[in-house]
């Protein structure tokens, strides 16, 4: 399931989809996050192993937020849970955005809200 109006894999944060913001209620499987990010993001950084992505690393003005398999499941860094993660990472990158208009030109078309 993905977001109706971003297309983004589920995520709820407070009944709201943690991209957009608009109202949602399921989370989504977050096995097609890393290549949602990936390819909305020009500035993460991915390692792949037979076509999938295996880790995803974004860094943003000194500080990184990294995502990787360990053993079948999603391990994040800073160690949170994956929707407290992605609103971290979209917080840092609407931070970005201020002073970087590649940034901003790509969480805005993304269709993600600004922090």
């Amino acid at each position: 399931m993905n977001c109706t109006v971003c297309q983004a894999p589920a995520l709820p944060l407070d009944g709201t989809c943690v991209f957009c913001h608009s109202p949602i209620n399921d989370e989504d499987d977050p096995v097609e996050l890393l290549d949602y990010l990936a390819e909305r993001m020009p500035i993460a950084k991915v390692k792949r192993s037979r076509g999938h992505i295996t880790e995803l690393i974004v860094d943003v003005r000194g500080r990184s937020c990294r995502a990787y398999w360990k053993k079948e499941a999603l391990e994040f860094e800073p160690p949170v849970h994956l929707t407290a993660w992605v609103d971290l990472l979209l917080t840092r990158l609407s931070d970005a955005a201020a002073v970087d208009a590649d940034v901003r030109r790509a969480f805005l078309r993304s269709g993600w809200a600004l922090r």
